[in-house]
């Protein structure tokens, strides 16, 4: 997937609650915040914020959802078939969620935002960094 459409993606993933639709009923970005805070915390760190993000792209990803990426599934999504293969370790031809999680290609490349927001380069994202980091990538994509 190209860098810029990748990263618009995920932050309309994490930031509004979707990339290419609208999510069935509202949910407000702190919701989702804390749902990405598993441990219930208060703060999101970086693994967190991987799995949450991993998980919401999987499902977007997993069109038919029957549990599994297809190579079909993943270029029609704007991912490229050589991405694919890199995920795809176990070479059957379908991405898990599980094997996506374990997957160093994309746990790299959902931490940017993460890493990003993490102004003080404590591990963890605050709710307060959260919502300035939000502001700025809203002021960025208008």
């Amino acid at each position: 997937m190209k860098p810029v459409i990748f990263l618009v993606c995920l932050v309309g993933v994490f930031f509004s609650g979707g990339c290419a639709t609208a999510p069935k009923r509202p949910v407000s970005v702190e919701d989702r915040f804390k749902k990405a805070d598993a441990s219930g915390d208060g703060r999101v760190s970086l693994a967190e914020y991987q799995d949450f993000m991993i998980e919401e792209m999987f499902a977007q990803f997993d069109q038919n959802g029957d549990g599994f990426i297809t190579e079909a599934e993943f270029v029609a999504d704007g991912g490229t078939p050589k991405t694919f293969r890199e995920i795809n370790t176990s070479g059957t031809g379908k991405i898990t969620l599980t094997e996506a999680k374990a997957s160093k290609v994309v746990r790299d490349r959902v931490s940017l935002p993460f890493k990003e927001a993490d102004v003080n380069h404590n591990g963890f994202v605050t709710w307060d960094e959260f919502k300035t980091a939000r502001a700025e990538t809203r002021a960025y994509v208008r």
